[in-house]
């Protein structure tokens, strides 16, 4: 460094401490980041007057601080330990000074918003200026910590990419093959040169048993032979255990018990020095494959972890090429046992809890009878009506009877115009007088034609008048019976024109019902006279009233696209119609017989299929 002979340089008073040349020497000529730290702080040291103790700290793959160097080496830290954690915590740079003791120093090591670490020292001297020159020291000297820490950052960005790449390579090899047996072939060859080893096996899960299924380096195997089998018998214990297993058995290893019984016996005959069983699996799920690296030195835990991560990427590509060469068969059996797994596992809980509620409901419903009910829209109707007729061609004169009104017997319901009447019925008393007496003076003068002919003319104004006394008597409609004014309003009506026979009110009776169904033609079959049943009305749904089916009437009607049949039921308990009144409407509920919860609601849509599988079936 060209700056190295433009800063002052001073020898520590430590025993054992680098000189300035031999540290400097010592910084250019560093091999590892540990002999670096040791080297950077060692110069750093020693340029600054008056250091007695040196501590730099560094983050490690955890991410906690460590110390990575101390200056002069094996000297007591603790002290610095304070200091040191104030600044990382602040990432601000810290000076502690206490009366008969060294000045403590803290400065931050940070790229960019990215703490690295931090430099700790002690100062015999305890002025500013001594303060000033180390921290102008340790901000000239970060420059080496900061390439230290890029190139930290840029061999694990490095290999990360290397490790990506391969990821990807391996993976397009795979998936480019055309069928499982030449992908796996083509996965163990990359695997087997990737990670050194003169032999990579691959394993399939085949019902409890394991199937050999590519040997790397080779395109030909025997499955009956001895070492085959026991290479079988190694991974079989790696599938048995769902865990990667290692032979030898790591120094560092915190997995606890691990059966490697078959591994030990299989590196014997084979010669191996090392093996490694990896299961492949899918998430959660059972492996489905195991793949055995074999090579003649011990594998390190980062090409452990390496493998795994592999195992994790190929598990789904190996899984989709074997799935593709499946027959139908093996297919629908490797669907069963997987739906099956998924059910007995762990994952899903609360789905699988629901499913099996709603399995047991469905059992349930398949083997509780209830009773069958049959619905149906119903309105009442009165027993009896009675319809009020106009009598005779005339006029409207009162209507106080309207629609909904009820009714007493022999209370008017409407009153024709009688002014007609009552002339005609003046004309015709006339008449009949006149005809009388002219009868009276030919029976007096012994006229026998005279009086026969006034006879008639009597009789006839006599039947003309008990007509219109008839219509007389009939201009006031009355009620025949206690009732409801079903159907009539003329209120609106008063002096209209009326034709004989005209219907002006229809009435029913206060107490006497009846329920009128409109049976679905699809349910039809199932109703009968004489069944039972209970219907509830819109207008007071909390109330039931008991009936009984009368009659079903076997003409349809249509409605709303529907066909629709008629049935009339009576009500259980005459007396239970008071409450009622004539064209409410509800539902009623034939009961039908007894079936099963489960047929009553399906058997609707089991009807439809069945029906339409006839009509589309040849």
């Amino acid at each position: 460094m060209n700056a190295r002979h433009d800063i002052p340089s001073s020898s520590s008073p430590a025993a054992g401490a680098l000189g300035a040349d031999a540290a400097w020497a010592a910084l250019a000529g560093a091999e590892s980041a540990e002999a670096l730290c040791r080297a950077w702080l060692a110069v750093l040291c020693s340029l600054v007057p008056g250091v007695q103790v040196g501590l730099l700290l560094l983050q490690d793959a955890e991410g906690s601080y460590v110390p990575a160097a101390a200056w002069p080496e094996g000297t007591e830290l603790q002290r610095l330990a304070d200091v040191a954690r104030e600044c990382l915590t602040t990432r601000q740079g810290v000076r502690r000074q206490h009366a008969d003791h060294p000045t403590q120093l803290a400065y931050p090591l940070s790229a960019g918003a990215t703490l690295h670490g931090a430099v700790v020292i002690e100062l015999l001297d305890p002025s500013p200026e001594a303060a000033r020159l180390s921290a102008r020291l340790t901000h000239w000297g970060a420059g080496w910590m900061a390439d230290l820490f890029d190139q930290r950052e840029l061999a694990g960005a490095r290999k990360r990419l290397d490790e990506s790449a391969f990821l990807f390579e391996v993976s397009l090899a795979a998936l480019a093959e055309p069928d499982f047996r030449q992908a796996g072939l083509t996965l163990v060859n990359k695997l087997a040169a990737r990670f050194g080893c003169h032999q990579v096996q691959l394993a399939l899960v085949n019902g409890p048993q394991l199937e050999t299924s590519a040997v790397s380096h080779s395109a030909w195997f025997d499955e009956r032979a001895n070492l085959t089998a026991l290479a079988r018998g190694a991974m079989s214990e790696a599938f048995d255990q769902r865990r990667p297993v290692i032979w030898p058995e790591p120094e560092d290893s915190a997995e606890g018990q691990v059966l490697r019984m078959t591994h030990a016996r299989y590196a014997a005959d084979s010669g191996s020095a090392a093996l490694a069983s990896i299961p492949l699996a899918i998430g959660a799920a059972p492996p489905f494959a195991v793949l055995l690296f074999e090579r003649g030195t011990p594998f390190v835990p980062a090409e452990l972890k390496g493998m795994e991560l592999l195992a994790g990427v190929l598990a789904p590509v190996l899984e989709h090429k074997h799935a593709r060469d499946e027959g139908l068969l093996a297919h629908l059996r490797r669907s069963a046992r997987h739906a099956a797994a998924r059910l007995t596992d762990a994952s899903h809980p609360g789905l699988k809890l629901g499913a099996g509620v709603l399995a047991l409901a469905l059992l349930i419903a398949a083997l509780v009878p209830v009773e069958d009910r049959v619905s149906a829209p119903a309105v009442i109707e009165g027993a009896v009506q009675r319809a009020a007729v106009a009598p005779f061609d005339g006029f409207l004169r009162d209507a106080p009877a309207r629609a909904g009104d009820t009714v007493k017997a022999g209370q008017v319901l409407a009153r024709m115009e009688d002014r007609e009447l009552q002339l005609e019925k003046v004309r015709w008393e006339t008449e009949l007088e006149m005809a009388q007496r002219k009868e009276r003076e030919a029976m007096a003068q012994a006229d026998r034609v005279n009086q026969r002919l006034s006879a008639a003319q009597a009789n006839q104004a006599r039947a003309n008048l008990d007509l219109v006394l008839s219509k007389l008597a009939r201009v006031e409609l009355t009620a025949p019976f206690d009732a409801v004014v079903v159907k009539g309003d003329l209120s609106q009506q008063l002096g209209a024109p009326l034709e004989i026979g005209k219907t002006l009110f229809e009435l029913a009776p206060l107490a006497s019902w009846r329920v009128m169904l409109k049976v679905d033609e699809r349910d039809i079959a199932r109703v009968q006279a004489g069944q039972a049943g209970e219907l509830v009305l819109t207008g007071a749904p909390g109330q039931r009233w008991k009936f009984t089916l009368k009659s079903v009437t076997p003409v349809s009607v249509v409605e709303e696209g529907r066909n629709y049949f008629r049935a009339e039921a009576e009500l259980a308990d005459p007396g239970s119609g008071a409450a009622l009144k004539p064209n409410m409407e509800g539902v009623a509920k034939v009961v039908a017989g007894e079936r099963s919860l489960l047929w009553v609601w399906t058997h609707r849509f089991t009807d439809w299929v069945s029906l339409a599988l006839w009509q589309w079936t040849p």
